[in-house]
């Protein structure tokens, strides 16, 4: 009978988890209330603002893509492609709309470390965000919900049965435990935990509505005879799978006022959670859940104070490879990690795979975190690593010991990130390096150049280098098709500056038995010619190109905001820009600093139809 009873109370709690969480999603936000548009849609749809958990403000209303790819939208070869010509006048500051965005996998699982403790990375099986830099996920996958949903009971189970596990925040209120008296008193317990638990899972205070509905899953689970800390479990399931916490739009206990010059500024919890995911992937730490609740987010100077502290936290790190990884090395959105790609040379085992990410995550860390200058420049022609011995013995350096340590690499082999193993070995084939990939992400990426569909005609590029030749003849035999000419001669050349570095990254002179050629020359996007004897040449006068520079801040600004800049933040794209550039070598820590305080990052523009 009790096994019986057990499974019926599951059934019916399962429902009730439902109906708070993802049910909620057909109920309306008005100043803090619930819902946030339907599951597959949430979006939702328009109408006017209410009182807290009554309102018919919608987050769809004032963030939906739609309402964010109405305004003029920055293409790579439009005006404001390029970056503002010194002492020119810069356009005034403004923002365009919010977009609505799920957490993506990665901030999952960054968020259940820091929220229950939990490390074993369970959005992993999650179905792929296919993410890229600026466009953010904003619909959740029917088979998301059924995930969403058994994680939740798994992690919250491992949670309440290890509560002094590291990061566990799932704890239950002083003085409160399955010995409390019925009634009132496990009420007011489960208030208690509601109202705290609640502020790190929503990432803003609960509403009095929500507060009611989470309630209810608590009263409903003891009236089954669960006991108090079993009933409190599934409180905090339905928690993480609300809409409130699944997408950010930590809206707050009031409703914005929308200022003379049109716009809305975020709220507090807003910025705060903001700032946590541009800088770190993850849910904001208790001193900027604090800021927000005492009001001392609403100025640039107390924003930048906040930037500075959370440059020098280690979770900067998790944003750091999430950033560049889209950026640099998977632009495609297809990896979720690197080290997925597979290679014929038997020099690229399982630990050398193993390893990219702490190598590229590290030598990113030294350089945009403190003591790091935080530079372009340093970024792009640094001539140090971090390896271990298998990585070191790719490079052809040695390592004092078996773990990671900083190591100078030959000055003439390489320079920064570009002649490192992890975007060398990404950007190539199973068992020869691929120019054309190298190439294209120089061009498109770094450069932020425009490269339409190619022809149906178009051959298809090698997948084996032609007997008697050396990568580069192969690859420019296909680039000399006709159909092939438009496209490749815009970014093959770059590619070709990297033919001293094999398909895993080792570094080489000759390549089929005949002398590598690394020397070319291309026009950047901008029309600027580069002619360069090899990789480092040309990373080194990239390191100092402006239309480097300017792709940096508008895919810094991408990320944060989770779409594709419009013309309104061409503003507060070039003011960030020259921050970047009164440091020499480009300080893409300034810059950065300066976005997370511009109008761009800090407001919004309400939509067509939102009520404020």
């Amino acid at each position: 009978m009790k096994s019986i009873r057990v499974l019926q109370s599951s059934l019916v709690l399962g429902a009730l988890v439902a109906v708070a969480g993802f049910a909620a999603c057909e109920g309306n936000i008005g100043s803090g209330g619930g819902g946030v548009g339907t599951a597959t849609n949430p979006s939702g749809t328009g109408g006017t603002a209410g009182p807290s958990g009554a309102g018919t403000t919608t987050p769809g209303s004032a963030g939906n893509s739609a309402s964010a790819s109405s305004a003029a939208t920055i293409t790579a070869d439009s005006p404001d492609a390029l970056p503002p010509a010194a002492g020119a006048a810069l356009t005034p500051e403004s923002s365009g709309t919010l977009l609505m965005r799920r957490l993506v996998n990665a901030e999952y699982d960054n968020i259940m470390s820091h929220l229950l403790g939990d490390t074993t990375q369970p959005a992993l099986l999650f179905p792929s965000d296919g993410i890229v830099l600026g466009n953010a996920p904003n619909t959740v996958a029917d088979l998301n919900v059924q995930l969403y949903y058994q994680t939740a009971q798994t992690l919250v189970a491992t949670a309440l049965a290890n509560p002094t596990a590291a990061g566990n925040q799932l704890q239950l209120p002083a003085g409160c435990s399955d010995t409390t008296a019925a009634g009132a008193a496990q009420t007011t317990c489960a208030t208690q935990f509601i109202t705290s638990f609640g502020l790190l899972a929503y990432r803003r205070p609960i509403a009095t509505a929500e507060q009611t509905d989470l309630l209810t899953v608590f009263s409903t689970a003891t009236g089954l005879g669960l006991s108090f800390t079993d009933s409190i479990g599934y409180v905090a399931q339905a928690m993480l799978q609300s809409p409130n916490f699944i997408y950010h739009w930590e809206i707050g206990p009031t409703e914005p006022t929308v200022g003379t010059n049109g716009l809305a500024p975020l709220t507090p919890w807003q910025v705060a959670s903001r700032l946590s995911l541009e800088l770190w992937n993850d849910m904001p730490d208790q001193t900027l859940l604090t800021a927000a609740q005492s009001g001392q987010l609403s100025t640039q100077a107390q924003v930048s104070a906040q930037a500075t502290r959370m440059y020098a936290d280690p979770k900067f790190a998790q944003a750091l490879y999430d950033f560049h990884l889209q950026w640099l090395l998977d632009p495609a959105g297809n990896q979720t990690d690197l080290g997925q790609s597979i290679h014929s040379s038997p020099a690229f085992t399982t630990t050398v795979a193993q390893s990219l990410q702490t190598e590229f995550t590290d030598f990113l860390s030294s350089v945009y975190a403190p003591p790091g200058d935080g530079t372009l420049k340093t970024l792009l022609t640094a001539t140090y690593t971090y390896a271990n011995p298998a990585l070191a013995a790719i490079y052809g350096v040695t390592v004092p010991g078996p773990g990671f340590s900083q190591v100078q690499l030959p000055a003439t082999q390489r320079a920064g990130i570009f002649t490192q193993q992890a975007f060398l070995e990404s950007q190539a084939d199973t068992n020869a390096d691929n120019p054309v990939r190298r190439g294209l992400c120089i061009y498109t990426q770094l450069l932020a150049g425009k490269v339409g569909n190619p022809p149906a005609n178009v051959p298809s590029l090698p997948t084996t280098v032609s007997a008697g030749q050396t990568t580069r003849q192969t690859f420019t035999t296909h680039a000399a098709s006709a159909c092939a000419q438009g496209c490749h001669n815009l970014f093959d050349p770059a590619g070709f500056a990297f033919e001293n570095y094999d398909a895993i990254g080792a570094y080489r002179t000759t390549d089929n038995g005949s002398p590598v050629d690394s020397t070319g020359s291309f026009y950047t996007p901008g029309g600027t010619l580069i002619s360069f004897q090899n990789a480092i040449d040309l990373v080194t006068q990239l390191s100092t190109n402006d239309e480097a520079e300017w792709s940096t801040t508008r895919n810094w600004l991408r990320y944060g905001i989770g779409r594709i800049e419009t013309t309104a933040e061409v503003g507060s794209l070039q003011i960030a820009y020259r921050a970047g550039t009164a440091t020499t070598g480009f300080s893409i820590r300034n810059m950065l600093t300066s976005l997370l305080t511009s109008e761009a990052f800090l407001y919004r523009t309400p939509s067509v139809g939102e009520t404020l």
